[in-house]
């Protein structure tokens, strides 16, 4: 299996001392807090605050940190490093401006950045060869459609930032025609499966 997987994309033959590691998680987890901050912050701004609290905006700018780290070990760290700050750095905002802790909202997305690890050591294959990479990099690009597809009848900015998330992924994944083709053969599916089992509901309904 694990010849199988390597085979789909090879981890960066690039020796980085601890330190660098050290230094690179640092500044995801510092991407975290800035960004966790800047969500509350601009919370009740129209359009951009909306895109901020939508999930969209979190899963795009996690599969691009995960398909950009050096192996899928590497993108787990950072994501959860990245979810784990910005969880910190949102609530901790909310509890100084607002007084009052949502428990909830943190427990959800709590579990979010529980399983994130999971999802980002599957995104790390997106930019790798093959139908493997091409389902890998359908999942995120198959969820920001299901959120963001209601724009053509609706209009809303922020589903259409998710429209352009979705686009962009695809556009950024790879550069190679046959490998596109996989990968959109993959995303119709998984669309359509998401949207049967109604995914967006089941899986963060309360969000």
């Amino acid at each position: 299996m694990r010849e199988k997987l390597d085979s789909v994309r090879v981890k960066s033959d690039i020796d980085i001392t601890v330190q660098q590691k050290i230094l690179r998680l640092s500044a995801i987890f510092l991407l975290g807090v800035v960004l966790g901050f800047l969500a509350k912050y601009l919370d009740n701004v129209p359009i951009i605050g909306e895109i901020g609290t939508y999930l969209g905006f979190w899963v795009f700018t996690a599969t691009l940190i995960a398909a950009w780290s050096r192996s899928p070990k590497a993108a787990a760290s950072h994501v959860f490093a990245f979810f784990v700050a910005m969880l910190i750095a949102y609530y901790l905002y909310s509890m100084r401006l607002f007084g009052f802790f949502p428990k909830y909202y943190f427990i959800a997305w709590g579990a979010i950045a529980l399983v994130s690890p999971i999802c980002a050591y599957i995104a790390w294959y997106a930019r790798g060869v093959g139908w493997i990479a091409g389902f890998c990099a359908s999942l995120p690009i198959a969820l920001l459609l299901l959120e963001g597809y209601s724009f053509f009848y609706t209009l809303s900015i922020p589903n259409g930032f998710d429209v352009f998330a979705a686009v962009l992924l695809f556009m950024v994944l790879t550069d190679e025609g046959k490998q596109r083709l996989r990968i959109l053969l993959c995303t119709s599916i998984v669309f359509l499966v998401f949207w049967r089992l109604d995914i967006i509901s089941l899986l963060f309904g309360g969000l």
